[in-house]
């Protein structure tokens, strides 16, 4: 017993021991520059102001959209990738022709749909966007719209999968995404 007392107490003063030799400041008061960084630290996270809950609610609505839609997800760097290697595909912007001409994702086509979801949409609206559609329904349609928060995108990707398209993604950082990573657009 005495031994096994021993073990905890040589273990606790090497574990002490351990802590103290990693501390990055050996035991001084921490600089502006430590300080600094161990803010930045306690703000870490993927919202610039700092509100997480923000960009969790935006996550967690895409994905239950997706789910619901039964179509796929493409990101601006993948999307980019397509593009330059001239991948055969149909990518359709769902904004407002206004929008469109002040710029578009390079190849797009244009057929503006509701933002309010899938209930307001016109029957002309349906008919003006699935005339854009390929012929071919296992060729890959993209569908995007301004933002992440923005129902267009998600419109048209359900339209897409309702009439028959089997490979629907949905680029839901929009043109505002586009060109934040500062790509090229087309007018």
């Amino acid at each position: 017993m005495k031994k096994k007392g021993l073990v905890i107490l040589i273990s606790s003063i090497m574990t002490v021991s351990l802590f103290a030799g990693c501390s990055s400041n050996n035991g001084q008061q921490p600089t502006q520059q430590t300080q600094s960084t161990q803010t930045t630290t306690k703000k870490a996270g993927t919202a610039v102001d700092g509100n997480e809950i923000n960009i969790e609610k935006a996550a967690m609505r895409l994905v239950k959209t997706s789910e619901e839609g039964k179509y796929q997800i493409v990101g601006s760097e993948e999307l980019k990738s397509w593009i330059d290697s001239k991948k055969d595909m149909v990518i359709v912007d769902t904004m407002p022709a206004s929008n469109f001409k002040d710029g578009h994702i390079p190849g797009a086509v244009n057929a503006e749909l509701p933002k309010t979801g899938i209930k307001d949409v016109k029957p002309e609206q349906k008919e003006a966007f699935v005339k854009l559609l390929p012929a071919d329904k296992n060729k890959p349609v993209v569908i995007y719209c301004g933002f992440v928060a923005c129902e267009r995108s998600d419109v048209g990707a359900k339209i897409a999968k309702e009439s028959g398209y089997k490979n629907v993604y949905r680029y839901p950082g929009g043109i505002v995404a586009w060109r934040d990573a500062k790509y090229a657009e087309e007018k």
